[in-house]
Protein backbone atom coordinates (compact mmCIF):
# COMPACT_ATOMS: atom_id res chain seq x y z
CA UNK A 1 0.00 0.00 0.00
CA UNK A 2 1.18 3.51 -0.78
CA UNK A 3 -0.14 4.88 2.52
CA UNK A 4 2.07 3.84 5.43
CA UNK A 5 0.49 3.51 8.89
CA UNK A 6 2.52 5.52 11.39
CA UNK A 7 2.93 4.78 15.11
CA UNK A 8 3.99 8.29 16.17
CA UNK A 9 1.94 11.44 16.84
CA UNK A 10 1.60 14.27 14.28
CA UNK A 11 2.44 17.04 16.76
CA UNK A 12 5.59 15.26 17.92
CA UNK A 13 6.59 14.82 14.27
CA UNK A 14 6.14 18.56 13.60
CA UNK A 15 2.80 18.33 11.76
CA UNK A 16 -0.28 20.53 12.16
CA UNK A 17 -3.52 21.05 10.28
CA UNK A 18 -3.23 23.92 7.74
CA UNK A 19 -5.90 26.56 7.33
CA UNK A 20 -8.42 26.08 4.55
CA UNK A 21 -7.19 29.25 2.85
CA UNK A 22 -3.74 27.71 2.35
CA UNK A 23 -2.78 25.94 -0.93
CA UNK A 24 -4.59 22.69 -1.74
CA UNK A 25 -3.78 19.73 -3.98
CA UNK A 26 -7.36 18.64 -4.52
CA UNK A 27 -10.84 18.42 -3.01
CA UNK A 28 -12.83 15.25 -2.38
CA UNK A 29 -16.53 14.74 -3.03
CA UNK A 30 -18.52 11.59 -2.22
CA UNK A 31 -21.55 10.30 -4.09
CA UNK A 32 -23.34 8.08 -1.58
CA UNK A 33 -25.26 5.01 -2.59
CA UNK A 34 -28.27 5.39 -0.28
CA UNK A 35 -31.01 6.85 -2.48
CA UNK A 36 -33.40 6.78 0.47
CA UNK A 37 -31.42 9.49 2.28
CA UNK A 38 -32.41 12.06 -0.34
CA UNK A 39 -35.72 13.09 -1.81
CA UNK A 40 -36.65 12.30 -5.40
CA UNK A 41 -34.18 9.44 -5.68
CA UNK A 42 -31.12 11.59 -5.08
CA UNK A 43 -31.02 13.02 -8.59
CA UNK A 44 -31.29 16.62 -7.43
CA UNK A 45 -28.50 16.25 -4.89
CA UNK A 46 -26.19 14.84 -7.55
CA UNK A 47 -26.96 17.84 -9.74
CA UNK A 48 -25.83 20.00 -6.80
CA UNK A 49 -22.62 17.99 -6.55
CA UNK A 50 -21.89 18.54 -10.23
CA UNK A 51 -22.27 22.29 -9.72
CA UNK A 52 -19.94 22.21 -6.72
CA UNK A 53 -17.37 20.17 -8.65
CA UNK A 54 -17.51 22.61 -11.55
CA UNK A 55 -16.98 25.58 -9.22
CA UNK A 56 -13.98 23.86 -7.60
CA UNK A 57 -12.52 22.83 -10.93
CA UNK A 58 -12.77 26.38 -12.24
CA UNK A 59 -10.35 27.45 -9.48
CA UNK A 60 -7.74 25.07 -10.84
CA UNK A 61 -8.20 22.65 -7.94
CA UNK A 62 -8.37 18.96 -8.85
CA UNK A 63 -11.62 17.18 -7.94
CA UNK A 64 -11.61 13.59 -6.66
CA UNK A 65 -14.90 11.69 -6.36
CA UNK A 66 -15.52 8.60 -4.23
CA UNK A 67 -18.45 6.46 -5.36
CA UNK A 68 -19.87 2.99 -4.59
CA UNK A 69 -19.48 0.47 -7.39
CA UNK A 70 -23.19 0.35 -8.22
CA UNK A 71 -23.13 4.07 -9.06
CA UNK A 72 -19.78 4.18 -10.83
CA UNK A 73 -21.12 4.37 -14.37
CA UNK A 74 -23.81 6.87 -13.39
CA UNK A 75 -21.24 9.16 -11.78
CA UNK A 76 -18.93 8.79 -14.77
CA UNK A 77 -21.86 9.87 -16.94
CA UNK A 78 -23.10 12.84 -14.90
CA UNK A 79 -19.57 14.21 -14.49
CA UNK A 80 -18.68 13.63 -18.15
CA UNK A 81 -16.92 16.53 -19.78
CA UNK A 82 -15.25 17.44 -16.48
CA UNK A 83 -11.65 16.66 -15.51
CA UNK A 84 -12.42 14.67 -12.36
CA UNK A 85 -10.89 11.49 -10.97
CA UNK A 86 -13.40 8.85 -9.85
CA UNK A 87 -12.51 6.20 -7.25
CA UNK A 88 -14.64 3.25 -6.29
CA UNK A 89 -15.34 3.22 -2.54
CA UNK A 90 -17.98 1.44 -0.48
CA UNK A 91 -19.90 4.16 1.37
CA UNK A 92 -22.83 4.52 3.74
CA UNK A 93 -23.27 8.22 3.00
CA UNK A 94 -21.64 11.16 1.25
CA UNK A 95 -20.16 13.63 3.76
CA UNK A 96 -16.35 13.65 3.26
CA UNK A 97 -15.87 16.59 5.63
CA UNK A 98 -16.88 14.36 8.52
CA UNK A 99 -15.93 10.82 7.55
CA UNK A 100 -12.92 11.70 5.41
CA UNK A 101 -9.25 12.11 6.23
CA UNK A 102 -7.91 15.40 7.60
CA UNK A 103 -4.51 16.36 6.22
CA UNK A 104 -1.66 17.77 8.30
CA UNK A 105 1.54 19.43 7.15
CA UNK A 106 5.12 19.78 8.37
CA UNK A 107 5.98 23.47 7.98
CA UNK A 108 9.72 22.80 7.82
CA UNK A 109 9.78 20.00 5.25
CA UNK A 110 6.53 20.68 3.39
CA UNK A 111 5.47 17.03 3.74
CA UNK A 112 1.73 16.32 3.95
CA UNK A 113 0.24 13.38 5.83
CA UNK A 114 -3.29 12.40 6.86
CA UNK A 115 -5.12 11.69 10.10
CA UNK A 116 -7.68 8.89 10.19
CA UNK A 117 -10.10 9.78 12.97
CA UNK A 118 -12.83 7.41 14.07
CA UNK A 119 -16.28 8.16 12.64
CA UNK A 120 -19.43 6.96 14.43
CA UNK A 121 -22.28 8.43 12.37
CA UNK A 122 -22.52 11.69 14.36
CA UNK A 123 -23.11 10.10 17.72
CA UNK A 124 -23.26 6.34 17.39
CA UNK A 125 -26.02 4.52 19.23
CA UNK A 126 -26.63 7.49 21.51
CA UNK A 127 -28.79 9.87 19.47
CA UNK A 128 -26.60 9.49 16.37
CA UNK A 129 -27.85 10.34 12.89
CA UNK A 130 -27.25 6.84 11.48
CA UNK A 131 -27.17 3.27 12.73
CA UNK A 132 -24.80 2.14 9.95
CA UNK A 133 -21.41 3.81 9.62
CA UNK A 134 -18.83 1.02 9.35
CA UNK A 135 -18.11 1.73 5.68
CA UNK A 136 -17.77 5.47 6.24
CA UNK A 137 -15.37 4.77 9.10
CA UNK A 138 -13.03 3.21 6.51
CA UNK A 139 -13.29 6.14 4.09
CA UNK A 140 -10.38 8.13 5.52
CA UNK A 141 -7.83 5.34 5.15
CA UNK A 142 -9.01 4.67 1.59
CA UNK A 143 -8.73 8.35 0.67
CA UNK A 144 -5.16 8.44 1.99
CA UNK A 145 -4.24 5.32 0.04
CA UNK A 146 -5.60 6.84 -3.17
CA UNK A 147 -3.65 10.06 -2.58
CA UNK A 148 -0.46 8.25 -1.41
CA UNK A 149 -0.31 9.99 1.98
CA UNK A 150 1.04 8.33 5.12
CA UNK A 151 -1.57 7.83 7.82
CA UNK A 152 -1.92 8.49 11.53
CA UNK A 153 -4.72 6.41 13.08
CA UNK A 154 -6.58 7.30 16.28
CA UNK A 155 -9.62 5.90 18.10
CA UNK A 156 -10.67 9.48 18.89
CA UNK A 157 -13.99 10.46 17.25
CA UNK A 158 -13.81 13.73 15.32
CA UNK A 159 -15.68 15.17 12.33
CA UNK A 160 -14.06 17.84 10.19
CA UNK A 161 -17.18 19.99 10.36
CA UNK A 162 -16.71 20.36 14.10
CA UNK A 163 -13.51 22.43 13.77
CA UNK A 164 -12.18 25.48 11.96
CA UNK A 165 -8.50 26.46 12.18
CA UNK A 166 -6.12 29.26 11.24
CA UNK A 167 -3.28 26.81 10.54
CA UNK A 168 -1.22 28.52 13.23
CA UNK A 169 -2.29 26.49 16.25
CA UNK A 170 -5.74 27.93 16.90
CA UNK A 171 -9.00 26.02 16.52
CA UNK A 172 -12.61 27.01 17.11
CA UNK A 173 -15.07 24.28 18.10
CA UNK A 174 -18.26 23.74 20.11
CA UNK A 175 -18.90 22.17 23.49
CA UNK A 176 -22.18 20.73 22.27
CA UNK A 177 -20.33 18.49 19.81
CA UNK A 178 -16.84 17.72 21.08
CA UNK A 179 -17.83 17.41 24.73
CA UNK A 180 -20.92 15.36 23.89
CA UNK A 181 -21.03 11.95 25.58
CA UNK A 182 -21.93 10.37 22.23
CA UNK A 183 -18.49 11.13 20.76
CA UNK A 184 -15.72 10.39 23.26
CA UNK A 185 -17.30 9.36 26.57
CA UNK A 186 -15.03 9.16 29.57
CA UNK A 187 -12.63 11.88 28.42
CA UNK A 188 -12.40 15.22 30.19
CA UNK A 189 -12.21 18.58 28.41
CA UNK A 190 -8.47 18.64 29.08
CA UNK A 191 -7.96 15.17 27.62
CA UNK A 192 -9.95 16.10 24.52
CA UNK A 193 -7.81 19.23 24.13
CA UNK A 194 -4.79 16.92 24.36
CA UNK A 195 -6.06 14.85 21.43
CA UNK A 196 -6.61 18.02 19.38
CA UNK A 197 -3.02 19.09 20.09
CA UNK A 198 -1.40 15.70 19.46
CA UNK A 199 -3.20 14.91 16.21
CA UNK A 200 -3.84 18.32 14.62
CA UNK A 201 -1.33 20.62 16.31
CA UNK A 202 -3.87 22.86 18.07
CA UNK A 203 -2.34 24.64 21.05
CA UNK A 204 -5.15 27.17 21.50
CA UNK A 205 -8.76 25.95 21.64
CA UNK A 206 -11.61 28.47 21.50
CA UNK A 207 -14.80 26.86 22.81
CA UNK A 208 -18.21 28.06 21.64
CA UNK A 209 -21.29 26.83 23.44
CA UNK A 210 -23.30 25.26 20.62
CA UNK A 211 -24.10 25.16 16.93
CA UNK A 212 -27.46 25.31 15.19
CA UNK A 213 -28.10 21.61 14.47
CA UNK A 214 -28.40 20.20 17.97
CA UNK A 215 -31.62 18.22 17.59
CA UNK A 216 -31.84 14.46 17.89
CA UNK A 217 -30.15 12.77 14.94
CA UNK A 218 -28.17 15.85 13.88
CA UNK A 219 -24.48 16.79 14.22
CA UNK A 220 -24.83 18.20 17.75
CA UNK A 221 -23.69 21.63 16.67
CA UNK A 222 -20.89 21.65 14.11
CA UNK A 223 -18.94 24.88 14.13
CA UNK A 224 -18.92 25.22 10.33
CA UNK A 225 -22.56 26.33 10.52
CA UNK A 226 -21.57 29.19 12.83
CA UNK A 227 -18.18 30.62 11.86
CA UNK A 228 -15.05 30.15 9.78
CA UNK A 229 -11.48 31.43 9.65
CA UNK A 230 -10.81 33.50 6.52
CA UNK A 231 -7.31 34.66 7.46
CA UNK A 232 -4.86 34.79 10.37
CA UNK A 233 -6.73 36.07 13.45
CA UNK A 234 -9.76 36.80 11.23
CA UNK A 235 -13.16 35.09 11.40
CA UNK A 236 -16.64 35.44 9.93
CA UNK A 237 -19.52 34.62 12.26
CA UNK A 238 -23.19 34.32 11.38
CA UNK A 239 -25.19 37.05 13.06
CA UNK A 240 -28.70 38.45 13.15
CA UNK A 241 -30.55 41.15 15.04
CA UNK A 242 -33.82 39.30 14.43
CA UNK A 243 -34.80 37.78 17.78
CA UNK A 244 -37.43 35.60 16.08
CA UNK A 245 -34.68 33.72 14.26
CA UNK A 246 -34.45 30.33 16.04
CA UNK A 247 -30.66 30.64 16.19
CA UNK A 248 -30.46 34.22 17.38
CA UNK A 249 -29.03 33.28 20.77
CA UNK A 250 -26.53 30.79 19.28
CA UNK A 251 -25.09 33.37 16.90
CA UNK A 252 -25.15 36.17 19.47
CA UNK A 253 -23.29 34.06 22.02
CA UNK A 254 -20.73 32.85 19.46
CA UNK A 255 -20.08 36.38 18.23
CA UNK A 256 -19.54 37.66 21.75
CA UNK A 257 -17.16 34.81 22.60
CA UNK A 258 -15.13 35.28 19.43
CA UNK A 259 -14.85 39.04 19.93
CA UNK A 260 -13.23 38.35 23.29
CA UNK A 261 -10.88 35.62 22.05
CA UNK A 262 -7.21 35.57 21.10
CA UNK A 263 -5.31 33.26 18.77
CA UNK A 264 -2.28 31.10 19.59
CA UNK A 265 0.02 34.03 18.83
CA UNK A 266 -1.77 36.33 21.24
CA UNK A 267 -3.62 38.36 18.61
CA UNK A 268 -7.19 39.39 19.32
CA UNK A 269 -9.56 37.98 16.70
CA UNK A 270 -11.06 40.29 14.10
CA UNK A 271 -14.67 39.11 13.84
CA UNK A 272 -16.96 39.98 10.93
CA UNK A 273 -20.74 39.67 11.09
CA UNK A 274 -22.01 37.43 8.29
CA UNK A 275 -25.67 37.45 7.32
CA UNK A 276 -27.68 34.72 9.03
CA UNK A 277 -29.71 32.58 6.66
CA UNK A 278 -33.49 32.72 6.75
CA UNK A 279 -34.71 29.34 8.04
CA UNK A 280 -36.60 27.05 5.66
CA UNK A 281 -38.35 23.71 5.95
CA UNK A 282 -39.22 20.55 4.04
CA UNK A 283 -42.12 21.05 1.68
CA UNK A 284 -44.86 18.45 1.44
CA UNK A 285 -43.50 17.27 -1.91
CA UNK A 286 -39.91 16.98 -0.65
CA UNK A 287 -40.94 15.09 2.48
CA UNK A 288 -43.22 12.67 0.67
CA UNK A 289 -40.49 11.83 -1.83
CA UNK A 290 -38.01 10.72 0.83
CA UNK A 291 -38.43 6.97 1.02
CA UNK A 292 -38.40 4.88 4.18
CA UNK A 293 -34.93 3.70 5.12
CA UNK A 294 -33.26 1.44 7.65
CA UNK A 295 -30.83 2.86 10.17
CA UNK A 296 -31.54 6.57 9.72
CA UNK A 297 -33.73 8.67 11.96
CA UNK A 298 -35.86 7.51 14.85
CA UNK A 299 -39.30 6.87 13.37
CA UNK A 300 -40.38 3.22 13.90
CA UNK A 301 -41.68 2.83 10.35
CA UNK A 302 -38.45 4.13 8.79
CA UNK A 303 -40.06 7.30 7.44
CA UNK A 304 -37.62 9.90 8.72
CA UNK A 305 -38.62 13.16 6.99
CA UNK A 306 -41.91 15.02 7.32
CA UNK A 307 -43.40 18.23 5.97
CA UNK A 308 -42.21 21.12 8.10
CA UNK A 309 -38.99 19.47 9.28
CA UNK A 310 -36.21 22.09 9.40
CA UNK A 311 -33.34 22.33 6.96
CA UNK A 312 -29.91 23.41 8.22
CA UNK A 313 -28.74 26.27 5.98
CA UNK A 314 -25.78 28.49 6.84
CA UNK A 315 -23.79 31.03 4.85
CA UNK A 316 -20.71 30.22 6.96
CA UNK A 317 -20.70 26.68 5.57
CA UNK A 318 -18.55 27.57 2.55
CA UNK A 319 -15.43 26.02 1.06
CA UNK A 320 -12.25 28.02 0.53
CA UNK A 321 -10.04 26.52 -2.16
CA UNK A 322 -7.03 28.12 -3.84
CA UNK A 323 -8.23 31.71 -3.88
CA UNK A 324 -11.96 31.06 -4.28
CA UNK A 325 -14.84 30.80 -1.83
CA UNK A 326 -17.50 28.39 -3.07
CA UNK A 327 -20.37 30.09 -1.30
CA UNK A 328 -23.74 28.49 -0.49
CA UNK A 329 -27.04 30.09 -1.43
CA UNK A 330 -30.45 28.52 -0.95
CA UNK A 331 -32.98 30.27 -3.18
CA UNK A 332 -33.97 32.54 -0.29
CA UNK A 333 -34.53 36.26 0.10
CA UNK A 334 -31.43 36.47 2.32
CA UNK A 335 -29.13 35.18 -0.46
CA UNK A 336 -28.43 38.54 -2.09
CA UNK A 337 -27.68 40.17 1.25
CA UNK A 338 -25.34 37.32 2.20
CA UNK A 339 -23.38 37.44 -1.07
CA UNK A 340 -23.07 41.21 -0.78
CA UNK A 341 -21.95 40.82 2.83
CA UNK A 342 -19.22 38.24 2.15
CA UNK A 343 -17.91 40.26 -0.81
CA UNK A 344 -17.66 43.35 1.37
CA UNK A 345 -15.80 41.39 4.05
CA UNK A 346 -13.44 39.65 1.62
CA UNK A 347 -12.72 42.51 -0.78
CA UNK A 348 -10.42 41.33 -3.54
CA UNK A 349 -8.71 38.59 -1.52
CA UNK A 350 -10.94 35.79 -2.80
CA UNK A 351 -13.24 35.21 -5.72
CA UNK A 352 -16.80 34.48 -4.57
CA UNK A 353 -18.67 31.76 -6.51
CA UNK A 354 -22.25 31.17 -5.28
CA UNK A 355 -23.66 27.65 -5.66
CA UNK A 356 -27.20 26.66 -4.69
CA UNK A 357 -27.01 24.29 -1.71
CA UNK A 358 -30.72 24.01 -0.95
CA UNK A 359 -30.69 20.24 -1.44
CA UNK A 360 -27.76 19.68 0.93
CA UNK A 361 -29.34 21.80 3.67
CA UNK A 362 -32.42 19.57 3.63
CA UNK A 363 -30.22 16.82 5.04
CA UNK A 364 -28.42 18.95 7.58
CA UNK A 365 -25.39 20.48 5.88
CA UNK A 366 -24.01 22.61 3.10
CA UNK A 367 -21.03 22.99 0.78
CA UNK A 368 -18.33 22.73 3.44
CA UNK A 369 -19.87 19.51 4.74
CA UNK A 370 -19.98 18.04 1.25
CA UNK A 371 -16.25 18.58 0.55
CA UNK A 372 -12.85 17.80 2.09
CA UNK A 373 -9.61 19.37 0.91
CA UNK A 374 -6.17 17.79 0.65
CA UNK A 375 -3.43 20.22 1.61
CA UNK A 376 -0.51 20.98 -0.68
Amino acid sequence: MASKLLSTLPYEDGFCMPAEYEPQQCVWLMVGGAYTHWHSGGFKIRETQVNIARAIQDTGTKVLIAVPGNLYLEVEYIFSGMDVSIYEMTLDNCWPRDSGAITVKNRKTGEVRGVDFRFNGWGGEHEGAMACWANDNLAARKMLQYTNLDRYKTHFVLEGGSITTDGEGTVITTESCLLNKNRNPGYSRGEIEGFLKNYLGFTNIIWLGAGIDCGQGETDGHVDDVCAFIGPAEVVCCYTEDKTNPFYSVFSSAYKTLCNSFDAKGRKLKVHKLTACKPFYFTKEEAENVLVTQGVGKEPDGKWRNEGDPAVPSYANFLITNGTIVFPIYGLETDVEAVTCIKKIIGDRYKIVPVNAHEIALNGGSIHCFTQQVSK
